[in-house]
């Protein structure tokens, strides 16, 4: 049996790893970088799962569930310092963020190539693996912050590579796109460190149940800006609009910052700090209310946005958008006092990770095929494309919360956890969301119909599946969005007593 004596060594690998690949990735020739990126994700995800085991073997006694340890390093900082905290929290985290950064970096050993007809050219792969690579490192460093300094430092590394990545395709919309995320990002950074200065400032300490300490007519504000940045990083109302431009990018690019970071990246930071002060923030059922306003907001707007692209890419940046909604309505019922809305919102960060990155690397594979994005220019591609039709369906089937598929599981808690809420409060709350199922489930139909069963577009019997290993990536983004759920079960946190 694996002893939880070590597990430091599998955290530290799994956090080092990407670093060390981005940096010789960055300095080596393009088939070498491809080589590099994939045995540098291969390693980082095989110490995460070793990292899992470990956590899952860690004596009973040791509950609550945690595997910590920090070395303090300005003494004035208190309990701040630089360290790791092991819990189911960070686990569903790291294996997401490291599962589906590998995916991206094999997708990308394929796509980035002069026969792509969408993007065609292999140069300055080491630039691109050094990002990536670096972002995921990021949210490695994210998901074992043991305190409020260090998920602070490692939420805006991952906003940096952010920007990196999606201007790295060059050309003034991907340079656009890169500083509105970059800016968007900065501003949201800059309240939640408003937000963390101002717990240090009351309380003097930075772990993440720090809130408890706040005096109480202080606390819902000082908890309001870390909220408020969280939503300008997570394209949440009033801040949406640039992950819809960030849609330019890369398509493995785009598959990452829509699927994980840094929205997910975002949530992640404010469900850590909901557990971490559970009690505290719940003292302010209203803030609750006010987020889970504001991510049904988001929804409809999204929704009806969504319904009005042409271009594939911009139509699944909004319906990631609309997605990041879920996840902050069951952050907002969590705050109103409902746990089961943040065991809901963790499951669907996971679900829809999954769902998210399947559509659009498939999304990708026709852009690899055709070289083209716009949905009234592609019709047919049933015959030509079979699996990517079968793969997009399974992905806006898993999106929409068809049974048994992946969203459907967190989607139908969102909802019980919305009546869990009581009074005609919840009942309201939970209306965006059935809309959405029914509006959603219906136009990503429509858009299936067009693309793939549709009439024919000039040349289709020419067109072919993308390369092998494009294929292989969406095979088991497919599998997942089926079996994302399972991921989560061990280690979906319980609520603080």
């Amino acid at each position: 049996m694996m002893e939880t004596v070590g597990w430091q060594w599998y955290a530290g690998t799994a956090l080092l790893l990407p670093a060390a690949g981005a940096a010789l990735a960055a300095v080596t020739a393009r088939r070498v970088a491809d080589t590099v990126a994939v045995l540098a994700s291969l390693g980082t995800l095989a110490a995460a799962l070793a990292l899992a085991a470990c956590y899952s073997l860690a004596p009973i006694e040791e509950l609550p569930h945690a595997l910590t340890e920090v070395r303090p390093i300005v003494p004035w900082l208190g309990d701040a310092g630089v360290g790791l905290l092991v819990d189911g929290l960070s686990i569903i985290m790291l294996l997401v963020a490291v599962g589906l950064g590998l995916l991206v970096v094999l997708f990308s050993v394929g796509y980035l190539s002069p026969e792509n007809r969408d993007a065609p050219t292999d140069r300055g792969k080491g630039r691109y693996y050094f990002w990536l690579l670096l972002m995921v490192g990021a949210m490695v460093a994210l998901a074992l912050s043991p305190n409020l300094l260090q998920l602070l430092i490692a939420l805006e590394a991952v906003t940096i590579c952010s920007w990196a990545l999606v201007s790295h395709r060059g050309g003034p919309p991907c340079s656009r796109a890169g500083h509105r995320a970059l800016i968007v990002g900065g501003l949201g950074g800059l309240l939640m460190a408003a937000g963390v200065a101002a717990v240090y400032g009351y309380t003097g300490e930075l772990g993440f149940d720090a809130l408890h300490r706040v005096p109480g007519e202080a606390m819902p504000w000082v908890f309001a800006l870390m909220l408020v940045g969280a939503w300008a990083k997570a394209a949440q109302f009033p801040f949406m609009a640039w992950l819809s431009d960030a849609a330019v990018a890369l398509q493995p690019v785009g598959a990452y910052v829509q699927a994980v970071a840094p929205v997910k990246a975002a949530a992640f930071a404010v469900l850590r700090v909901v557990a971490g002060s559970w009690g505290a923030v719940t003292t302010a059922p209203w803030l609750g209310l006010v987020v889970a306003g504001a991510a049904a907001l988001t929804v409809l707007i999204a929704l009806w946005v969504y319904l009005q692209q042409d271009d594939l890419r911009r139509l699944l940046a909004w319906l990631a958008v609309m997605h990041m909604g879920y996840v902050f309505f069951g952050i907002g019922l969590a705050i109103g006092g409902v746990w089961l809305g943040y065991q809901a919102a963790v499951l669907h960060i996971v679900t829809h990770g999954f769902a998210q990155a399947l559509l659009v690397l498939v999304a990708g594979g026709v852009a690899y095929a055709l070289g083209v994005q716009r949905i009234s220019r592609l019709g047919g591609l049933s015959t030509a494309m079979p699996w990517s039709a079968f793969a997009f369906g399974v992905g806006l089937m898993a999106v929409a919360g068809i049974p048994p598929l992946s969203c459907f599981w967190s989607k139908f808690l969102l909802v019980g956890a919305a009546f869990r809420l009581g009074g005609s409060a919840g009942v309201v709350l939970a209306i965006p969301l059935l809309i959405e199922v029914v509006v959603g489930f219906v136009w990503l139909l429509r858009v299936d119909q067009r693309i793939f069963s549709g009439e024919p577009m000039e040349d289709a019997e020419r067109i072919a599946e993308p390369p092998a290993i494009l294929t292989a990536v969406t095979v088991v983004l497919v599998i997942m969005a089926l079996a994302a759920p399972l991921l989560v079960l061990p280690f979906m946190p319980a609520m603080p007593v």
